[in-house]
């Protein structure tokens, strides 16, 4: 049983910490969102932890509902987002792992092009790498 407690205070921790952070990074939207109809009355929030404390159970939402109460401000494929930086300038890094031959050939081959990590500028976004 302690190591349960132990397990929840570090995750309540980790949800206090990204509420927290939500609630910084994304305050004046999740504001601006908050107007509506709430048991017939008008309801409005005047700071972001209030939305946050409404908002911040644990559920997961679609993104079309993330639109609508101010969590994220549009919808779009990694690949969509990748393309519009490089577009804007940015340098995209895809890292591409190759990995050694099992067996007495991996132990005797030297590091090469094929045989070890490398870091290439990517142009294209499918498949796996990270980015």
């Amino acid at each position: 049983k302690e190591g349960v407690a132990a397990v929840q205070d570090m995750v309540d921790r980790i949800h206090g910490a990204f509420r927290d952070h939500v609630a910084e990074a994304r305050g004046e939207a999740l504001v601006a969102a908050s107007v509506g109809k709430e048991g017939g009355a008008e309801r409005h929030a005047t700071n972001a932890k209030e939305v946050i404390d409404r908002v911040a159970t644990g559920d997961v939402f679609l993104g079309t509902q993330a639109i609508r109460l101010g969590l994220v401000d549009r919808l779009i494929t990694s690949d969509e987002y990748i393309a519009e930086r490089i577009r804007q300038g940015a340098r995209v890094l895809k890292l591409m792992v190759h990995t050694r031959p099992v067996g007495l050939s991996g132990l005797f081959s030297g590091p090469s092009r094929r045989n070890s990590p490398s870091v290439g500028y990517g142009g294209g976004f499918g498949g796996g790498g990270l980015l």
